[in-house]
């Protein structure tokens, strides 16, 4: 204010005047569904920290303990526990993760009100099966993996990250990956093997780990940057070994595989996520169009019972132009030039006065998002140069001359 106004009085302002900025929501923010030891139950409770998590929830030798450790070991910044063990000391059914039954608000229901998470992940979910009474038939983890990716499809804001059972080989994860048709989710094999002390453990399901990658990854690079080819923190080894004519197999069904390679660590080999629908087969286009859209409608609050005019709708397009001109610049949109990259439209055309007169305004987005190079194809040819007369000729002067 200091800078603007230099000597006291009422100094008036149009705030419609102002420009306001749309700013890029936080990404990697990820929930963990599961039981834990202690803690609050079905509250999700934000954490920065492992040693927040021990404190709060307590840790053991669980998966869920493992996984919030992984992800902020290979770069996670921001979690939300939610803790769906039942009161009682009973062990968690299906519906404590899902939460559809009673007046109780759990599990995923949960979550629905926690607007920053964009990744979720239950590795809890794999430690319950074969253990818990509720969770002894495959059928019953199906269904909270079915229940997860409708949640995300239903708020259209976040994308989950999904386990393979305990002891399936790969033909068995491929199988049990079929019964998925969904951009929003993704699916990773094998398991991982992690040190405790000198000790390494029994395999663990990947999805935690996986998600601290993904987080440290949009900070570095960004959304646009697949999650695939960087090294994974504080594994020993994979639970399988995947040869490459499998990893090719594995590739062409959408399952994502973690691969050890020598001198490079252990790195996710795929991006995919599990749908059928061309447009949406990268993880990371999925996910730069959740970026945009949870970004532009956050942004978009101050609209809300504003005069439906011209310069309202210019005021949007300008805002929105900027931003998606950031993330052209960034390398997350594909053009040379920015009206090859998106386009925002908002006037007359998306705004007819029927749309004006029921309270609508329309702002129509479209955006090229840059899609990863999945194959390196690298032609190598012999060539070989004949000789020509003139060569021929060239060759007895020489030797008479060095004669």
């Amino acid at each position: 204010m200091s800078s603007l106004y230099k000597s006291p009085g009422v100094h008036i302002e149009s705030a419609g005047d102002r420009y306001i900025p749309l700013e890029r929501v936080e990404t990697g923010v990820t929930a963990f569904l599961g039981a834990t030891a202690q803690g609050p139950r079905n509250e999700p409770t934000r954490l920065g920290s492992f040693e927040q998590y021990e404190r709060i929830f307590g840790a053991g030798d669980d998966y869920m303990s493992h996984a919030v450790r992984g992800f902020f070991d290979n770069g996670g910044r921001t979690a939300y526990i939610v803790n769906v063990a039942p009161a009682g000391g009973l062990d968690p059914a299906p519906d404590d993760f899902i939460g559809q039954q009673g007046t109780e608000v759990r599990g995923l229901q949960a979550l629905e009100r926690i607007e920053h998470v964009d990744l979720l992940v239950a590795p809890d979910l794999m430690f319950q099966y074969g253990r818990s009474v509720a969770f002894q038939d495959p059928a019953q983890v199906l269904a909270v993996q079915r229940a997860m990716i409708d949640h995300c499809e239903k708020l259209h804001d976040r994308f989950c990250l999904l386990d393979a059972l305990p002891g399936h080989d790969l033909e068995q994860a491929i199988a049990w990956r079929r019964q998925f048709d969904s951009s929003h989710a993704s699916f990773y094999f094998p398991w991982i093997k992690v040190r405790k002390g000198e000790e390494v453990l029994a395999p663990l399901p990947p999805s935690g780990h996986i998600a601290g990658m993904i987080s440290r990854n949009d900070k570095v690079e960004g959304v646009h940057r697949a999650p695939a080819n960087q090294p994974l923190e504080g594994l020993v080894d994979v639970a399988q070994r995947v040869r490459k004519r499998d990893r090719d197999h594995a590739f062409d069904h959408r399952v994502n595989i973690l691969v050890p390679f020598t001198g490079r660590g252990i790195r996710i080999w795929g991006a995919r996520t599990l749908s059928s629908d061309p447009a949406f087969v990268q993880i990371n286009v999925r996910r730069l169009f959740i970026l945009v859209r949870k970004s532009v409608e956050k942004y978009a609050q101050w609209v809300v019972f504003e005069p439906n005019e011209p310069s309202l709708w210019k005021k949007m397009v300008r805002s929105v132009d900027v931003f998606l001109g950031d993330l052209w610049k960034e390398g997350a949109l594909v053009g040379a030039a920015q009206d090859e990259a998106y386009y925002v439209k908002c006037d007359e055309e998306t705004n007819p006065p029927e749309a004006r007169d029921a309270g609508e305004l329309i702002c129509e987005i479209g955006i090229s998002p840059v899609k990863p190079a999945e194959f390196i194809v690298i032609r190598i040819h012999q060539w070989t140069r004949e000789r020509t007369d003139q060569d021929k000729e060239a060759a007895p002067a020489a030797a008479a001359a060095t004669g």
